[in-house]
């Protein structure tokens, strides 16, 4: 028993590793073209197309840089650029409300569906769904917020 199980550990690790490599080759560009992105202003620019889509989910112009942290990223990534740019953008509790919930239904939407789709699944079934939760829960609450505001 113990002999077999040994056996295995050799090509696990070896599978583990190659699957490591795997993520790092989709993971590593992903962050260095967002931190490119961002260096070269890239996020400001979509801001006035975005702007009408954005006021519906309860999100202003500060929102626009940790909403795509967030999907293109992940959500530890996007959740550290929302805490820095709360700070730096002034980001009301609301925004950052309707920015989490988002996020959190929503992350890491070209990583994660890259990573399943490299493991064989579809990313009609991992994109869809997340983004229709996403921007419904996000609706949701920016018109529960106006409503209460409005009160």
């Amino acid at each position: 028993m113990l002999s077999k199980l040994l056996g295995i550990i050799p090509g696990a690790a070896v599978d583990g590793l190659i699957l490591c490599a795997e993520i790092a080759a989709v993971v590593l560009p992903l962050i260095i073209g967002y931190e490119m992105a961002k260096a070269y202003g890239v996020f400001e620019r979509p801001w006035p197309r975005l702007r009408p889509a954005l006021a519906r989910l309860g999100l202003g112009p500060g929102a626009l840089v940790p909403l795509l942290a967030g999907v293109f990223l992940g959500l530890l990534y996007g959740a550290g650029i929302l805490v820095s740019a709360s700070r730096e953008q002034g980001l009301a509790t609301g925004e950052r409300l309707a920015l989490a919930v988002f996020l959190v239904t929503c992350h890491a939407v070209v990583e994660d569906t890259a990573i399943f789709v490299l493991l064989g699944g579809s990313a009609f079934w991992i994109l869809g769904p997340r983004l229709v939760l996403a921007l419904g829960l996000t609706a949701w609450l920016a018109r529960r917020a106006r409503r209460h505001s409005a009160n």
